[in-house]
């Protein structure tokens, strides 16, 4: 199985080489989900209607305004972009809502923002899921949830052999601006540190390697799946 987390920058100008290689994946009958996230679209549309972004500890705090613009950006901009791009290229994906249960995170700290608290649903081989930043609560709210913790969370779930973080950048860059082409806690810890990786990829580097630790094989962050940052653990290649 293959977990695939697009972020909204990389979203708008998917390489035609990610589509081809999800149509290799499906056609090999490997399970696929891709879990997108929708930021840049988000904050263009606050800043449209002049309502601020604030982030805390790196996740978007997530008031009913801001909630509201979210939600109408990832069902009347993403979702359709999303599906047109993946119809070109003869992939029908099934949007994933049933089956995955979110919770308030950290006692709303963050506001609306929750996190993963349960996946009972149950997917097939040869087929291509999709997800994004909403999630509803038991209740029925819908909150706002982190791409990146959504893709931990299904890699955990279902032991996928494989998790790409898909950027608008080629990998993970040092200080000297330059893409390191292997990752280890050690390293990135230093680069946290010396903040010289900072917000969405100091939560991207964290979900990562916690899906290393509990047996995700293979961890790559980049603009495809050829080329980028492989992230390892101690000194292993």
């Amino acid at each position: 199985m293959k977990v695939v987390k697009i972020g909204g920058n990389a979203l708008k100008n998917i390489d035609i080489n990610v589509l081809k290689q999800l149509q290799t994946w499906l056609a090999e009958d490997e399970t696929v989900v891709l879990v997108h996230g929708a930021g840049p679209m988000v904050d263009d549309a606050l800043a449209h209607a002049k309502l601020p972004v604030k982030k805390v500890a790196g996740l978007r705090y997530t008031d009913e305004a801001t909630l509201k613009v979210m939600v109408n950006v990832v069902q009347t901009q993403v979702w359709p972009m999303l599906h047109h791009v993946l119809g070109q290229a003869h992939l029908s994906p099934t949007r994933l809502t049933d089956g995955v249960v979110a919770k308030i995170k950290d006692a709303g700290k963050f506001g609306a923002v929750g996190e993963i608290d349960s996946i009972t649903t149950t997917l097939m081989a040869g087929q291509l899921y999709v997800i994004g930043p909403l999630v509803s609560s038991a209740p029925g709210e819908l909150l706002n949830v982190n791409a990146d913790e959504i893709a931990l969370a299904f890699a955990r779930h279902f032991k996928a052999d494989t998790l790409y973080f898909l950027t608008d950048v080629a990998g993970v860059l040092d200080q000297n601006q330059q893409v390191l082409s292997k990752l280890s806690p050690t390293v990135a810890a230093t680069l946290m540190s010396q903040e010289v990786v900072t917000g969405g990829m100091f939560i991207k580097l964290q979900a990562a390697f916690m899906a290393m630790q509990v047996g995700v094989q293979k961890i790559q962050m980049g603009r495809d799946f050829q080329v980028g940052t492989k992230l390892v653990l101690g000194d292993q290649e």
